[in-house]
């Protein structure tokens, strides 16, 4: 059987005289051996519980046509599965579908776009019409009109702004899995974070606990070196060489009051305590912000209900986003602090 004017399922090439084609024996679909091998199997299952026979959809409409059945479905051409007609991406194996000719114009349909050096095999790059938005939410996880809570996805990205493709995702792992991620930017810069992301109860809170060692070390070490106690300790640290904290706790305890003793290891419990709140707000950043950002945007929508959806996702963007100038303010007011303990 002449195979030359079809193309294969699985990497949509045409066949030629010379390839090494194996056909499935109940529904006749043809493969290059090695895209059969691949699959382990004919792709196109829903045809066999049908009884149905293959046919090449390439043989009767151009590439850039998708290929749809009569339920206006299009057919995946990795996997055989059905998707809804206006899907840019299989539902079921995550391959680019072919797109069809009546999605809005998105990019330009000029005949010299032939010679665009970035086109690819995948249907969708050699298509000239696209779904931007449809590329947008797989790429962010998140679709316009998803429920967050209350709030769809449009919303809650657009009260999001920046860095959609870090946040897309997580939220809706939060969503679907209630699963969240560990969060560098909270652990590294601690309430800086907090402030630029707007949540400035937590991040002023989360800031003093960041100063609060520094200021405690400060004070208690100025009054110690006035205190022949100080002298004491420091010779004791040099003479004994403490092979542990616990060592060194013991010490202060059997030679110094309870009052000296608590003074002079506060400092080190606040920057244990500090440590341990920035592990914990780490993991609980994003779910945090997350619960921040629905309670906003619910809030927004209420003040401002008798006004348009438009104007409404624009109040949401306003109010959200980030607070750039307060985040560096903030970091040059703690670098100041503490090179200015530290001296």
């Amino acid at each position: 059987m002449d195979f030359t004017k079809k193309s294969c399922p699985v990497c949509s090439k045409r066949f030629t005289s010379d390839d090494d084609i194996v056909v499935c024996p109940k529904c006749g679909a043809p493969y290059h051996r090695g895209c059969y091998e691949i699959k382990g199997a004919c792709i196109f299952t829903d045809l066999h519980k049908k009884g149905e026979t293959w046919h090449d959809k390439n043989e009767e409409h151009d590439i850039d046509t998708v290929e749809q059945t009569d339920d206006n479905s299009v057919i995946c051409q990795s996997c055989g599965h059905k998707n809804s007609k206006d899907s840019i991406v299989c539902e079921k194996c995550g391959g680019f579908l072919p797109v069809s000719n009546n999605v809005s114009d998105s990019y330009s349909t000029d005949d010299d776009d032939e010679e665009d050096p970035f086109r690819m095999s995948s249907p969708v790059f050699r298509a000239k019409k696209i779904y931007v938005d449809d590329i947008r939410d797989f790429a962010i996880g998140i679709k316009k009109d998803d429920d967050f809570d209350g709030v769809t996805g449009e919303e809650l990205m657009t009260y999001v702004g920046n860095n959609e493709l870090y946040y897309g995702p997580i939220f809706s792992s939060i969503k679907k899995k209630n699963i969240s991620r560990f969060n560098f930017a909270t652990f590294l810069f601690q309430g800086i974070w907090y402030f630029h992301r707007k949540q400035y109860l937590i991040g002023t809170i989360l800031g003093f606990l960041t100063v609060l060692p520094m200021v405690a070390q400060y004070f208690c070490y100025s009054y110690f070196k006035t205190n022949e106690l100080w002298t004491q300790v420091q010779e004791a640290v040099a003479s004994n060489g403490y092979a542990s904290y616990r060592d060194y706790i013991a010490w202060i305890f059997t030679n110094c009051d309870v009052l000296h003793g608590i003074m002079m290891l506060l400092p080190l419990a606040l920057s244990v305590v500090s440590f341990v709140v920035t592990i914990i707000l780490a993991f609980r950043a994003n779910r945090s912000y997350y619960k921040h950002a629905i309670k906003k945007i619910k809030s927004i929508k209420t003040k401002n209900s008798g006004k348009s959806e438009q104007d409404i996702l624009e109040i949401i963007r306003n109010k959200g986003g980030i607070n750039q100038g307060l985040s560096f303010m903030i970091l040059a007011c703690e670098l100041i602090i503490t090179v200015a303990f530290t001296m």
